[in-house]
């Protein structure tokens, strides 16, 4: 019998209960591995039966995503986030999915806001996660990093979870429409600004071989402009999401700035700056 884990990642507050609800009601039942990692500062007052958590103080997202995909025992594993829930219907969607295609490279789902478009954490939704929302561009080579479930042959022994690592190792999954996660992120704006500073960073650092400031500086002035049009691309197919994002387009472009000044550091650095801020 082929069974599905569920590793969960948080940083930040977090509602125990609350999720284990939400995966009770996305399907999830009694004897299903579920695996959630959060740093000890953190830690719920009780936690309700049904969940094992794990703590590691001082550690990225990424390795948090580690931590619990380390700790499941599954044929398959599903890689999601504590602020963005499965919708009813996901486990059931899944689950399917896998037996139909069994031998499949792993599956993907949609991200979609859980509030409308007015509230302010659409800004996050929009600027990270807009392209996933149904229907999906077919040209799209993406993976949401909070909505993707993987074989466990897929599983590196790498301490951190990386979604880039996958696509660079050719990794296709398959969509699957109905298996929808709710994107609920909590979003203050001047933390929202630093968070894609970091990540611009980390994720230029990452990259080979450095840029010299010649290349770099012109390069990443244009970013901020280049990546907003690519938002509001994404944004545009959807009817539902045109007004929000021109509602925060100017929001939108300073964060996609800040993104751009964190890659610009990492260029010229080299160093991706304190990776266990990384959330």
């Amino acid at each position: 019998m082929t069974t599905l884990a569920l590793a969960i990642a948080v940083k930040g507050e977090w509602d125990a209960d609350r999720l284990l609800n939400a995966l009770r009601s996305a399907g999830a039942n009694s004897a299903t591995e579920i695996h959630v990692a959060c740093d000890p500062q953190h830690a719920p007052a009780t936690v309700p039966d049904g969940l094992t958590v794990h703590f590691k103080a001082n550690e990225s997202l990424f390795g948090l995503w580690g931590l619990a995909v380390a700790e499941t025992h599954s044929d398959w594993v599903a890689i999601l986030h504590a602020d963005a829930l499965p919708a009813p219907g996901w486990f059931t969607a899944m689950s399917q999915a896998i037996t139909r295609e069994s031998l499949a490279d792993g599956y993907i789902g949609p991200v979609e806001p859980a509030f409308g478009p007015s509230d302010p954490r659409m800004i996050g939704y929009l600027t990270e996660y807009v392209q996933f929302h149904r229907p999906r561009d077919p040209r799209l080579s993406e993976v949401p990093g909070n909505n993707l479930v993987l074989p466990r042959a897929r599983l590196t022994s790498s301490a951190d979870f990386s979604k880039t690592r996958l696509l660079q190792e050719g990794f296709s999954p398959q969509w699957v429409d109905d298996a929808v996660v709710l994107h609920a992120r909590p979003l203050r704006r001047g933390d929202y600004r630093g968070r894609r500073f970091r990540h611009g960073r980390a994720y230029a650092a990452a990259r080979t071989p450095r840029l010299s400031m010649w290349i770099a500086i012109p390069l990443t002035t244009a970013l901020p402009v280049i990546r907003t049009a690519r938002i509001m691309r994404h944004a545009w197919r959807h009817k539902s999401l045109r007004l929000a994002a021109l509602r925060w387009l100017p929001a939108i472009l300073l964060a996609e700035s800040r993104w751009s000044a964190g890659e610009l550091a990492g260029y010229l650095t080299g160093r991706s700056g304190d990776a266990s801020a990384l959330d």
